[in-house]
């Protein structure tokens, strides 16, 4: 019995596959929201933090959640709920792609580079880069289409407050 229902799980995603591969279409994804795609990214980050460290992410679960609370004006509640279903769906993801194009289409060029700001946050939460937090966060604004220099404004506000180089985002590309 069990074989059977294998199988039958088998044989309907052979059948999809082939349907996407003849008729050459993308399939349809439901569409993340501005909340959950930020949220995801920032867990995502926290992931790279976690494992590049090998320790819980504690620090930068806070900091998460403290981001959302403050720029999407949710409550306790509202936050816990968010950052529970990123974390969730994290842990399941294969591309960050979907939630990009979701931010790419919903924000403009001053938003993405708050995004980013707010992903260096996470990054900086335990007081310390590393090569893979950085490489990540170039790949994601390379993606949202962050130019070089807001990249490093937004990792000097976070990183050193005080350097020359820390000056408000341009957002005006």
């Amino acid at each position: 019995m069990r074989v059977g229902v294998v199988s039958l799980r088998f044989d309907s995603l052979l059948a999809r596959l082939q349907r996407f591969a003849t008729a050459g279409e993308r399939p349809v994804r439901p569409e993340v929201g501005e909340q959950l795609a930020t949220a995801l990214l920032l867990a995502e980050m926290a992931r790279v933090d976690q494992k590049a460290k090998r320790k819980a992410a504690g620090a930068e679960r806070a900091v998460i959640e403290k981001l959302l609370a403050e720029h999407f004006d949710l409550d306790a509640a509202e936050v816990r709920a968010l950052a529970e279903r990123a974390f969730a769906h994290d842990e399941h993801a294969v591309s960050l792609y979907d939630y990009v194009q979701s931010l790419n289409r919903r924000l403009d060029y001053a938003g993405r580079c708050r995004v980013i700001e707010m992903l260096w946050q996470v990054a900086w939460a335990d007081g310390h880069l590393d090569g893979e937090e950085e490489y990540r966060l170039r790949k994601i604004a390379g993606l949202l289409y962050v130019a070089d220099d807001d990249f490093i404004r937004a990792k000097l506000r976070v990183v050193d407050p005080d350097a020359p180089g820390a000056v408000p985002a341009a957002g005006g590309q």
